[in-house]
């Protein structure tokens, strides 16, 4: 398929898509829900002023993490509109493999290699084409939105959005994290939820009768909560590390993901800290060759990834 065509076939599916999964992310949404979250991030459930909803609908599933950072809002602004930040943002997460940004028919684009929990070459990976969307960037407000029409397994409708608004704190931030499942990508779920997955659970309560300790969500709403928080301790891990000397910000910026990381065992543990760290490094290595491999080439010559 010639670069115009592909081109196209990716925005037809991102705008059905972002009909599917319809969601309002504007700046007086976003203070109306801090101020009807006021309790819910005094109460710190999380150990850190954060909130987690998720819901389902059909095939579609998505994932909400409403938080207060202390970076002030200047600093989302800065770093947050910027596709090779989002780079290194999206990198902390376990199965983000590598990233790399360009443009392509005047957008710009990042792709994720996702691949398992250890260390895998991007090459191994399954690479998700992201179209990275600043849809508002405003002195009180900001939206940001990455969309890949097409996953594994015939899933499809990928989206992660991080939203902001200034506040007395610092900034109100919701990260959120959405995909459509297909029925081989259910299949495979069920049978990772059924072996590898087993006890796994989500952050927010399930629906109860009453009585009994407490029950929380599990199954494609517990597997997209748990994306939603790693994504959101990601972009807190990269803002922390900001003040940091530019050569110290990574190392810093992976331990720190995993020390948040680990106050969640049940939900969150996949991997030792050294296996984590071990990997990481060696998938930042690779995440700059293969930059800076796309940056020395002229656009014709530029690799495409498949999908």
């Amino acid at each position: 398929m010639t670069q115009p065509k592909r081109t196209l076939v990716l925005w037809l599916w991102l705008w059905l898509g972002a009909q599917a999964l319809a969601q309002d992310f504007t700046a007086d949404t976003l203070l109306r829900r801090y101020q009807s979250l006021q309790a819910q991030l005094a109460a710190k459930p999380l150990g850190v002023p954060a909130w987690v909803e998720s819901g389902e609908e059909g095939d579609s599933v998505r994932g909400d993490v409403y938080t207060l950072l202390e970076q002030p809002f200047n600093s989302l602004l800065s770093q947050l509109t910027l596709p090779a930040a989002w780079c290194q943002v999206v990198l902390l997460h376990l199965n983000t493999k590598a990233c790399t940004s360009d443009q392509a028919g005047g957008h710009n684009w990042l792709t994720l290699y996702s691949g398992r929990k250890g260390y895998e070459a991007p090459q191994a990976a399954y690479p998700l084409r992201f179209a990275f969307e600043n849809t508002d960037v405003h002195p009180l407000h900001l939206e940001v939105t990455l969309r890949a029409p097409v996953g594994p397994l015939g899933s499809s409708d990928y989206r992660i959005t991080v939203a902001a608004i200034p506040v007395g704190q610092g900034s109100f931030v919701q990260v959120s994290y959405a995909f459509r499942s297909s029925t081989m990508s259910r299949l495979a779920t069920q049978l990772y939820l059924s072996t590898l997955g087993q006890g796994k659970q989500g952050f927010s309560m399930a629906a109860t009768d009453g009585g009994g300790p407490p029950q929380y969500v599990r199954g494609m709403r517990g597997i997209v909560e748990r994306n939603a928080v790693r994504y959101y301790f990601a972009v807190q891990a990269y803002l922390e590390c900001l003040a940091l000397p530019p050569a110290q910000r990574f190392e810093r910026a992976i331990a720190r993901w995993f020390e948040l990381t680990e106050q969640f065992p049940v939900q969150l543990h996949e991997v030792e800290r050294q296996d984590y760290l071990a990997a990481k490094r060696r998938e930042y290595d690779a995440q700059r060759q293969l930059q800076h491999t796309m940056d020395a080439a002229t656009p014709g010559d530029r690799p495409e990834p498949a999908l």
